[in-house]
């Protein structure tokens, strides 16, 4: 009995050492696979590490050499792109960690033309730099974009300024934003009502995009600031954070937003509730293209004539002189284009017969002018009010005139105003006033009611846009277009949508070229299909009024933007809104702008140049699969 039991403990001690070299085998292996996997994880690290170095390498070489201080010549840039080419193309990097990890090789994969300079002043070159790396056989791949082009920056945000831009409230900016000197964040909308200035709590703006910002004074952080209310469900008579204030005094409220995460303080990305991990990039001022509408309005001035190739310093010269006065553009211009003189404003007796049939004659031209499709330059010499009505019922170019392509920027249609133009609808049918044309206008604009457009108006003096709907106006293809404005003066947008009802949040389809907005409802705000800017500051208020917009706003001066969401109810003292702290969404704010890249391509003949390259970098990219 004593035999049989020391049998059975025989075999259980076997199978108790049968158990525990399995289970050591296991651990083993496991630790043998770890140490496998993490050895490639770390080959895979490193050659990702290797491939971002060349390509940092080779976008750095091509940035240095067009991002001088005073720029390239536009002829100079297709040498400098072959040039590039031959340097780049294949060469080995010098990001050398050790000779047992290898070299990471940078090279520039394709350069695609995407305009033909031959038949285009204008430009725009996309550069792929393709980067690879391979350490002990794992091989990654990168790939990132730069473009150049002759198009200003300030075309490029969804919002921006060349000073400081004020954010007060709750915005929706879908699209990157530019401030050119500070940026400043509050989550407090500032409005005048009644002629009395009220200041109401809100949630913070939010941004879909990144932020372009300046470093402070001292170089060791951002020059961007915040400052956060408590809420509150009314209205209040005195601000919480006083924009007027200097940032740093004692009474501003306003901190500086923090480029890391610490205790205390607020990024960037919580200010702007952006979605972008690297939402926030300095962009050098100094570095910036903007706009000189002077020069663009003289550049605009020359093509509709004609470019002088011989001698264009002395044509330049004199359409600057002929711009001193009206008199003195329409002298300029009569031998050249043609100049039709306005209507009289009193119509003759028609007693008067010679008079009364001079007046009659010309109210046929100009009607049978406005109702046709027009194809050359032509001067309106005197203010014009285009009201849909029987002889200024539109102003309409051909499609082919509008829209050329090729494009041709010596010389191109525009319909010059010698004064003052108005844009109101005052027909009947509140959708039939349409304007497909490029326009010059010396003195001031006015835009009032419905109007489809497709166009880029130029204006030397102040823009009113009142109670406007601004729709694109569609192309033979069903594409709705927009409007570009180029304001020197300022730009003052009121009474757009006032006190309407949100019926359905905002939506914009970011698989659509240039997120197109959805119509989510038939009686939501029309939105306005417009990219706005203005030589001078500006102020736009989404409050009372509801301020959508497919395009997007540009100030050289400050900017400041002043929003809440909901709907809302004017009443005696006050505005009634909605709780703000409730409302979550952003798609409910009352001012959105969608930024529409297709200004580029629908715009082009309009659009001012600029007469040095500028570069925008894309992001990287990983490329999976090998051609």
């Amino acid at each position: 009995m004593f035999r049989e039991e020391r049998g059975s403990a025989l075999l259980l001690v076997l199978f108790m050492v049968l158990i525990f070299s399995i289970l050591g085998l296991a651990v083993l292996s496991a630790s043998i696979g770890g140490a496998t996997r993490t050895e490639t994880k770390q080959k895979d690290v490193q050659s990702l590490h290797l491939a971002e170095k060349a390509l940092n390498e080779a976008a750095a070489y091509i940035m240095s050499d067009f991002e001088s201080q005073d720029g390239v010549n536009i002829d100079e840039v297709q040498n400098r792109l072959d040039d590039i080419t031959v340097k780049l193309n294949g060469r080995a990097t010098s990001t050398l960690l050790d000779q047992d990890v290898g070299a990471a090789r940078g090279k520039i994969h394709r350069i695609e033309f995407i305009e033909n300079k031959k038949e285009d002043s204008s430009l725009n070159y996309k550069i792929t730099i393709d980067a690879e790396a391979t350490v002990n056989n794992v091989t990654r791949r990168l790939t990132q974009d730069l473009f150049l082009d002759t198009f200003p920056d300030s075309l490029k945000y969804a919002m921006g300024s060349e000073g400081t831009v004020l954010i007060n409230g709750s915005p929706y900016i879908i699209g990157d934003i530019y401030a050119g000197e500070a940026l400043k964040v509050k989550n407090e909308a500032e409005y005048l009502y009644l002629g009395t200035p009220l200041y109401q709590s809100t949630k913070f703006p939010k941004l879909e995009g990144s932020a372009y910002v300046q470093k402070n004074a001292s170089g060791d952080g951002l020059n961007a600031y915040y400052c956060e209310t408590v809420s509150a469900t009314s209205s209040q008579t005195s601000p919480q954070c006083d924009t007027l204030v200097n940032v740093g005094n004692s009474n501003s409220g306003y901190k500086s937003i923090s480029e890391e995460e610490g205790e205390g303080v607020k990024t960037i990305k919580e200010v702007l509730t952006s979605t972008d991990p690297a939402n926030i990039h300095v962009k050098d001022q100094s570095k910036f293209a903007g706009i000189e509408v002077n020069e663009a309005f003289v550049d605009k001035m020359i093509q509709a004539i004609g470019k002088n190739k011989l001698d264009p310093d002395f044509q330049r010269t004199n359409v600057k002189t002929a711009l001193l006065s009206r008199e003195s553009l329409t002298n300029y211009l009569r031998p050249l284009i043609e100049v039709i003189d306005p209507l009289d404003e009193v119509e003759p007796d028609p007693a008067n017969a010679p008079a009364y049939a001079a007046y009659e004659e010309k109210k046929r031209n100009l009607t049978a002018l406005f109702s046709s499709e027009l194809e050359n330059t032509i001067m309106y010499n005197g203010n014009l009010t285009i009201d849909g009505g029987e002889v200024f019922s539109q102003l309409l170019y051909r499609e082919s005139v509008k829209n050329p392509k090729p494009l041709n920027l010596n010389k191109s249609s525009w319909f010059i105003v010698n004064g003052d133009l108005t844009i109101n609808n005052m027909s009947t049918d509140k959708s039939l006033l349409d304007i497909r044309a490029n326009i010059l206008v010396t003195g001031n604009l006015s835009i009032h009611n419905t109007v489809n457009m497709d166009s880029t108006i130029y204006t030397l003096g102040k823009t009113e846009i009142v109670d406007a709907s601004i729709l694109g106006l569609k192309d033979p293809d069903g594409e709705e277009k927009e409007l570009v404005l180029i304001s020197k003066g300022a730009i003052d947008i009121y009474r757009v949508n006032s006190f309407r009802d949100i019926k359905q949040p905002f939506k914009y389809n970011s698989e659509s070229a240039g997120n197109k907005p959805e119509k989510t409802h038939e009686d939501n705000p029309p939105i306005l299909n417009a990219f706005f800017y203005t030589d001078s500051d500006a102020t736009i208020y989404g409050v009372g009024s509801v301020f959508w917009v497919y395009g997007g706003f540009f100030a050289k001066g400050n900017l400041t933007v002043n929003a809440i969401r909901g709907n809302v109810i004017g009443q005696v003292e006050s505005i009634e809104m909605e709780n703000q702290s409730l409302i979550n969404s952003e798609n409910l704010s009352r001012l959105i702008i969608d930024y529409n890249s297709k200004i580029f391509e629908n715009q082009n003949a309009g659009l001012p140049r600029v007469s040095k390259v500028g570069l925008t970098v894309g992001k990287k990219k990983q490329v999976t699969e090998f051609k």
